[in-house]
């Protein structure tokens, strides 16, 4: 029962009373690409999460390590750990493999030691090498099983490994497919990709039974156009977003940030929100 009644006061930091949505930031992209720009000051982008209001930050062990004491001093955002490393998107760059390759590189224990409210780890599916899909899932079923002893909330991160099985890893039926397969192992909450349309988000998230977050890729270059993706998820039933590189390589983060927030948390329309 305690680690029940922890794992569910975690969850509502993530996914704030009274929308129960979460407009969390993903700021992990050093431990899988290196330094990439809006990386290059990491205290100062989050103290401007701290400012705008983001909910909860992705930070991996390092940065979590170095940098926890400063989601203290400024009142948030909540610690979501990252607990893998992935090769996955290095896709048609020098550093590639044919396969993505992922391992864990922390645990749910360091978690608990840096307070964080939540773990994440990628599930990608229908890879290539059929090995590298079978160490996903034991990958995640430890993690699964850490996190339900501590009562710490396990996002899961169903994605398709790119360049392998699936012709499109946006198509609607296959985010469908791996987010109930990430579900059924146990996750408290999904990440997934976006399923190519509103109607399809809308199907995969009324047969869900945790709460449906989505990730947002790279940056499309337009504010605008994150603003109106994000619109299109909340009014899908979506619980919010995981963010990354669309929000910190913004061309002004706190204004991007702001709109944001305002969309998930008070419902208001992208022209509302820009204004």
């Amino acid at each position: 029962m305690s680690q029940a009644l922890g794992k569910k006061i975690r969850l509502s930091r993530i996914l704030p009373a009274p929308s129960n949505r979460g407009f969390c930031v993903a700021f992990d992209h050093a431990l899988q690409l290196g330094t990439l720009p809006g990386l290059e000051a990491p205290e100062a982008m989050l103290d401007t999460m701290a400012e705008a209001g983001v909910d909860a930050v992705i930070l991996p062990l390092g940065s979590a390590m170095r940098h926890g004491a400063r989601l203290v001093a400024n009142g948030g955002p909540s610690l979501i750990l990252r607990l893998d490393q992935t090769t996955m998107w290095r896709e048609g760059g020098p550093l590639a493999y044919p396969d993505g390759h992922t391992r864990l590189i922390a645990g749910v224990d360091d978690a608990v030691r840096l307070g964080a409210e939540a773990v994440i780890t990628y599930l990608f599916v229908a890879h290539n090498d059929p090995a590298e899909e079978t160490a996903a899932f034991r990958d995640n079923a430890a993690v699964n099983a850490a996190a339900r002893e501590a009562g710490i909330v396990h996002i899961v991160e169903t994605m398709g490994a790119r360049r392998a099985k699936a012709a499109d890893v946006h198509d609607g039926d296959f985010v469908r497919f791996h987010v109930r397969v990430g579900m059924e192992m146990g996750a408290d909450v999904i990440k997934t990709d976006w399923p190519g349309s509103r109607a399809a988000l809308a199907r995969i998230v009324a047969e869900t039974p945790v709460p449906v977050m989505l990730a947002g890729g790279p940056s499309n270059g337009s504010d605008r156009g994150t603003l109106e993706l994000v619109h299109q998820i909340c009014a899908a039933g979506a619980a919010g977003i995981l963010f990354g590189r669309a929000i910190f390589q913004a061309a002004e983060p706190i204004a991007v940030m702001r709109a944001c927030r305002a969309i998930i948390h008070d419902g208001v329309s992208v022209d509302e929100a820009i204004e």
